[in-house]
């Protein structure tokens, strides 16, 4: 919605800020780069696709993550929004193996020169140190199935390590999940984020806007 896209582009500078889009996570990578981008642009922002994701057609991302290229381009730019999707496909193409690539070092530089990090459904699951990889079925969660490489697995992190996300949140009803998942991995801190909604973390702030909420959980 207008108030989450505006803002996105206040943070990274304002208009003309540049932003990269990843739709790695995406079914269609094209298709939702390419609406992302129109959302950015018709906000104010010069918006380009880094296009490195596992269902691009003859894309080989192994060798994508190291394209001085993709590198470059990110390190031009202001902000990076990841697309939805499968969430796994962003880790397990910018960390294989646990690995961090030049081309994820590359987003961290954004971030730590004060960029904008930024994503939707998978690209907002990513953000913590720990995400759900694949917790579809709650009711296994609820009675303690949660195995790392499974249910669970490694995030990108850029929320701190004590911060634990999820999406679609209050629609779906996800409370069931995040908070055995929380208590499982030792996360005392979570924060669930509805749809048409942002929460923007600053340090030890939340800032929340657009059409829905937000839910955040202490088990302190």
């Amino acid at each position: 919605n207008d108030a989450v896209w505006s803002r996105l582009v206040e943070l990274a500078g304002g208009p003309g800020a540049r932003y990269v889009v990843f739709a790695t996570a995406s079914g269609n990578p094209e298709r939702s780069a390419a609406r992302i981008i129109a959302n950015l642009r018709s906000h104010g922002a010069v918006a380009e696709h880094v296009a490195v994701a596992p269902l691009l057609p003859g894309i080989d991302v192994a060798r994508e993550v190291e394209n001085p290229k993709w590198i470059e381009m990110v390190r031009g730019a202001r902000g990076v929004y990841f697309a939805g999707g499968a969430q796994e496909r962003i880790v397990d193409t910018l960390t294989p193996g646990g690995t961090v690539t030049p081309l994820l070092q590359a987003i961290w530089d954004v971030y730590r020169s004060g960029g904008v990090v930024a994503g939707s459904s998978a690209g907002a699951a990513i953000m913590s140190t720990t995400m759900i990889r694949d917790g579809e079925d709650m009711m296994s969660l609820l009675k303690g199935t949660i195995r790392p490489g499974k249910e669970i697995d490694r995030g990108l992190g850029f929320v701190g390590d004590g911060l634990f996300t999820d999406q679609h949140f209050l629609r779906l009803g996800r409370i069931g999940r995040l908070l055995p998942v929380m208590v499982t991995t030792g996360y005392t801190r979570g924060l669930g984020v509805e749809e048409n909604t942002a929460a923007i973390v600053h340090e030890d702030a939340v800032e929340v806007i657009g059409a829905g909420g937000a839910l955040y959980a202490d088990l302190d």
